[in-house]
């Protein structure tokens, strides 16, 4: 493709870098930790949430009315505080409302080959959800259920089904939950608009990703405004709306349907991070949109390459050939203020799934299509299923079309957050800079800041981030100086920060944090 690409990685080649690539683009940049000590200051934010029109995506969209009737799941995982925090703001909106408490049992830490058996679980903790909503739409018990932070919802033609992704006060205490619906749809559209139009895409990224595909028109519909009917009645059967276009907040970078004979996907997947933790550098090989080859990765490696020999001979319902590994995922997440946690990271639900929506970060996956009548199929006659992911943070999405090369994505930056177009929404609610320049990006030795990206990150990043995140957490001014992060919005004073305002804005400007972090 004629843009000034990355060289193409090798086979079992990890990369090195001379110098940090992205150090000057790109740099190291968090938000300052401040200890919520109580509910009441968490509701500033499930204010927004509950105002949100309500949609299906991934972005908390509640839309509480007055009298409906409201079932909350969460469980002994979620912060206490929270759970209170949710209380009140549907006391305060007179919903009629459960708790659902499930006990998962003591809160697991995690490391990257976790994600190996908690995805095979996870298949299955799926299908059960499915039908709990299958029964609760039939009984008419709620108008609205609220649970969960990732997969794929029923239609919600009795029963509306939105997310709880409030696992801790840190990650509801943050602007990515006070972004306007409006921007953030916008944000969503101009996305999807790209990738629908796109004929070709290459996806490259500094951890070793290459991988190209055609966007074949066989995909879509015939105006290209949704994916092809006949495809979306076998992957999505009994919830065809939902399969039929993109998921808010997660807009599906390739289709998530399979086109038999011209799946041709190629090239590699790498990276160091699934949903559940940093894992060691894996390497995927691609040939026709199939993983033929599993490169590194440790334990994770290991475990991935175990199920891939299980299953190399199974012919999956749906699937354009047989073995489970076959790539069908490169989603987009699109909300700029989305960041990693610190606290606890990671165990319980304090994991990579969160970070996955921030704008521009893009996860691969591969396996059966995550809760689509095919992978229930599959587990229906007894097969393995279930899916894995690597994350890219610093992608660039480049799609080719007639009128020519338009990027998507540079170096991890989603371009809608530069659109002039986009800007004029944000500037209705504030200060556009705050509301379209990111919280976080992961400070990566090598990559972004000083190091060695092999020995320093790359060999054991779990190790890394750790460190990294209770730096971060307790000593942030010596991290901002160790990291050479940007610090652009980290200014201003004032323990209030929770009632909104800060560096010198007000009203609906995102709520930033205490300035004292940043030395």
């Amino acid at each position: 493709m004629p843009y000034d690409a990355p060289r193409r990685p090798q086979i079992g080649e990890m990369p090195k870098f001379e110098t940090p690539p992205l150090k000057q683009s790109r740099p190291p940049r968090c938000p300052p930790f401040v200890e919520v000590t109580h509910s009441d200051q968490l509701l500033p934010y499930l204010e927004h949430v509950a105002q949100r029109p309500y949609n299906h995506g991934l972005n908390a969209c509640w839309d509480l009315k007055k009298g409906e009737k409201v079932l909350l799941r969460v469980d002994n995982w979620h912060d206490d505080m929270v759970v209170e925090a949710c209380k009140k703001i549907f006391e305060k909106y007179g919903v009629d409302y459960e708790i659902k408490y499930i006990d998962r049992g003591p809160v697991r830490d995690w490391v990257g080959a976790d994600e190996v058996e908690y995805y095979l679980f996870r298949t299955k903790e799926l299908a059960e959800w499915m039908d709990e909503w299958d029964r609760i739409s039939k009984s008419h018990e709620f108008e609205k259920i609220l649970m969960g932070y990732g997969g794929p919802v029923l239609k919600d033609t009795d029963v509306k089904i939105q997310r709880m992704p409030f696992i801790t006060p840190e990650i509801l205490a943050s602007p990515a939950h006070t972004m306007p619906a409006e921007l953030l749809t916008a944000i969503d559209k101009w996305t999807w608009d790209r990738v629908r139009s796109a004929q070709r895409v290459r996806i490259t990224d500094p951890e070793g990703t290459d991988l190209s595909f055609t966007n074949h028109d066989g995909y879509w519909d015939s105006k290209r405004e949704g994916y092809n009917p006949d495809l979306v009645a076998q992957t999505w059967a009994g919830n065809e709306k939902f399969g039929a276009t993109y998921l808010p907040a997660h807009i599906t970078g390739r289709p998530w349907v399979y086109l038999k004979g011209k799946e041709d996907g190629e090239g590699i997947i790498a990276g160091t991070t699934n949903h559940i933790a940093p894992c060691d550098w894996t390497q995927l090989v691609v040939e026709g949109s199939k993983i033929t080859q599993i490169n590194a990765g440790g334990e994770f490696g290991d475990k991935l390459r175990d199920v891939m020999e299980r299953t190399k001979d199974i012919q999956y319902p749906g699937f354009p050939g047989k073995g489970l590994m076959h790539w069908w995922e490169a989603s987009i997440g699109t909300n700029p203020h989305i960041h990693r946690p610190r606290k606890d990271f990671p165990s319980g639900f304090v994991n990579c799934l969160y970070e996955r929506v921030r704008s521009g970060v893009i996860h691969m996956g591969f396996g059966t299509i995550i809760s689509s009548m095919d992978e229930r199929r599959a587990a229906r006659m007894g097969h393995l299923v279930g899916h894995w992911h690597l994350h890219l943070y610093f992608p660039t999405y480049m799609t080719s079309h007639a009128g020519g090369d338009e990027p998507v994505i540079e170096d991890g930056r989603l371009l809608a957050l530069d659109d002039p177009q986009i800007r004029k929404v944000a500037e209705k609610y504030g200060d556009a800079d705050l509301w379209l320049d990111e919280s976080w990006n992961p400070a990566v030795p090598g990559l972004n800041m000083k190091g060695d990206y092999r020995d320093h990150y790359a060999r054991d990043p779990l190790k890394w981030v750790k460190a990294e995140l209770e730096i971060c957490r307790n000593y942030h001014p010596l991290f901002m100086q160790m990291t050479e992060a940007d610090g652009k919005y980290c200014h201003g004073r004032g323990a209030d920060w929770w009632k909104g305002g800060c560096c010198g804005h007000s009203g609906h400007a995102p709520h930033r944090l205490d300035g004292n972090c940043c030395g």
